[in-house]
């Protein structure tokens, strides 16, 4: 089992033909893909240690407010600990992330029309982050970190939250299986000339 692991955290992290995520990593800042999402950022310069940025053209929250970017290696990256593998990849992808961080706080704030507190550099908006990798024996899945706002739909406690422990536990009369009640969170599509607003925005912010 450990050098099957040790295998996986070194594999190739070479451009893969039939991953959309590595089709994505050859696009441009500003450029769009496929289904419409534009990409903001792009740091690194090369597959060992490249990570890039992209604007969702939609979101689980209110399409007025809220947007997702979504993060990615260059390279063909499947789980969290082969970020280790290259000390560049690590390196990028804590610039990358703090960057994109305070760049949506930035617009949340300026959306909201509010403002940091007096004296303070430091940006109030709350932000969520859900990563997501494949299990050791199926390696498929490019890696990828989505970062938004933490409020409304997408705002709701998750099971690591000890507020979610607070929730009331609802049963089911039929099989006698618990449960919790959460509202459902639905992807909608933003306005295109909202969604090309926080694009350029992010650009500029993120340059």
């Amino acid at each position: 089992m450990g050098n099957e692991i040790h295998k996986l955290i070194n594999e190739s992290v070479s451009f893969r033909k039939d991953c959309d995520f590595c089709k994505e990593a050859c696009l441009e800042i500003g450029e769009t893909t496929n289904y419409g999402a534009a990409v903001v950022y792009k740091t690194g310069n090369s597959a060992e240690n490249g990570w890039f940025a992209a604007l969702s053209p939609k979101t689980g929250g209110n399409p007025e407010k809220d947007f997702t970017v979504q993060l990615m290696p260059i390279g063909h990256l499947t789980h969290f600990s082969q970020i280790n593998s290259h000390k560049e990849s690590a390196k990028n992808y804590g610039i990358a992330f703090s960057r994109i961080s305070e760049a949506m706080s930035k617009v949340m704030m300026e959306n909201d029309e509010l403002k940091a507190e007096s004296g303070s550099k430091h940006f109030g908006a709350s932000i969520a982050v859900y990563g997501k990798c494949t299990t050791w024996k199926e390696k498929k899945e490019h890696l990828h970190i989505k970062i938004f706002p933490f409020r409304g739909n997408t705002g709701q406690p998750h099971t690591v939250d000890s507020s979610f422990l607070r929730k009331k536990i609802q049963k089911d009369q039929k099989t006698g299986e618990e449960f919790v009640k959460m509202k459902p969170v639905r992807k909608i599509m933003i306005g295109k000339e909202r969604f090309r607003q926080i694009s350029n925005r992010l650009i500029c912010l993120l340059r």
